[in-house]
């Protein structure tokens, strides 16, 4: 028996038993996954024999480092939607395309009903621990990989799917590292429909994994793209030619506006509390804390911009339109005068318990530095973006 086959084995064992575990809820990953070598990923600075151990994530990850095929872009043109009315957002078209490549197992799947219940459903958290919405990348064949991708790109435009294929190729890199650990990789990354795809009635787009949770909102009571948590292990790596350190512009941003103030403001931005990981992530809708820290209308006009500048480099992953409109609503005059610096543990990102929140009376962004796993000393960052009237498209909390 070959050594993939082996591991493959070892994979569909353990998915069998998170499986049992929760229910039968764990979509079988390891269906899909082949038994070739890992694509080559280098980290910067680490010696390359650290990770060349085979993983579960090929098929995925050469789908995520490499362009988005031509025909599964073609499927639905920008100028004629194909397969919806003309009068439908593209997202619908590609959504629905990406729906049609898949078998009826995985179609009933993919669609859950638009309700609370599922929409919150997502978590930071292997997915043994707790299981996701939808189906498994690791499910997809290649047709259905670049179907997902087209869609993906269309809902989160360049910077957002950027994130999403750099988080997710991360994903490989840190199991790797770790051995090939089967808990941790891109094929136990999910997608699902909440609600029918549609121009004019509620539904979501929720794609979801260990570093990863975008909730996108359509046709709801306000324009949703939160809560989204963005994490990632290593910070930097190479994949597909290219390196990757898809938090970098916003970790900058957050901690030069942090660096920015005065001894005397720091300290009364200083939070009592440590913090060990996100305050806000999975499972705390609608809990927000009252607000903390140095207000926004006592910082100097420099250290407002880098206010500006730090929010406006988390909320630009949402569409362009979309992001104009809620910066618009953070920035108002009455909303920044409600609006509080805080920070905790240390002024530098790369030390373990470091912590900085932005919080308003919609927005709340918040990051924080752990341990690494796997990777001593390459950096481990999960973050929460969320707004108060806002998450879920304003349907529930």
């Amino acid at each position: 028996m070959k050594a993939g086959d082996i591991r493959l084995g070892l994979l569909t064992a353990v998915i069998a038993a998170l499986s049992a575990t929760a229910g039968g809820q764990v979509a079988n990953t390891a269906a899909a996954a082949p038994s070739a070598p890992i694509t080559k990923m280098l980290l910067v600075g680490q010696p390359q024999s650290a990770l060349q151990t085979p993983g579960p994530g090929t098929e995925v990850s050469r789908a995520m480092e490499r362009e988005i095929a031509p025909s599964a872009e073609a499927r639905c043109p920008r100028q004629a939607t194909g397969l919806v009315d003309e009068e439908a957002p593209r997202l619908v078209c590609l959504a629905l395309a990406f729906e049609s490549t898949l078998p009826p197992e995985q179609q009933e799947r993919l669609r859950l009903p638009f309700n609370a219940k599922h929409a919150v459903s997502w978590s930071n958290r292997p997915v043994g621990e707790f299981p996701r919405n939808g189906i498994a990348l690791g499910e997809l064949g290649t047709e259905s990989l670049e179907a997902f991708k087209a869609m993906a790109r269309e809902a989160l435009r360049a910077n957002g799917y950027d994130s999403m294929r750099g988080i997710i190729l991360a994903d490989d890199v840190v199991s790797a590292a770790a051995g090939g650990n089967p808990l941790w990789g891109s094929p136990l990354y999910y997608v699902a429909f909440l609600g029918d795809p549609s121009g004019e009635d509620p539904w979501m787009l929720q794609i979801s994994g260990r570093h990863l949770a975008y909730n996108l909102a359509f046709n709801t009571q306000e324009t949703g793209v939160t809560p989204m948590f963005l994490g990632v292990e290593p910070r930097r790596f190479e994949a597909g030619g290219r390196e990757w350190a898809v938090m970098e512009p916003r970790l900058e941003a957050m901690y030069t506006m942090l660096r920015s103030l005065p001894p005397e403001q720091l300290a009364a931005a200083k939070l009592a509390e440590d913090y060990r990981d996100v305050v806000l992530g999975p499972g705390k809708d609608g809990h927000f804390p009252e607000a903390e820290g140095i207000p926004y209308s006592h910082l100097g006009e420099q250290q407002k911009q880098r206010v500006r500048s730090a929010v406006a480099a988390w909320v630009r992953t949402a569409e362009p339109a979309v992001a104009e409109q809620m910066l618009s609503d953070y920035f108002d005059p009455e909303a920044l005068e409600r609006t509080y610096i805080s920070w905790s543990g240390s002024t530098d990102e790369r030390v373990p318990g470091s912590y900085v929140r932005i919080d308003g009376p919609r927005l709340w962004l918040e990051t924080v530095t752990l341990q690494e796993e796997a990777m001593p000393g390459r950096g481990h960052i999960h973050s929460v973006w969320r707004d108060r009237k806002a998450d879920y498209g304003g349907s529930f909390f």
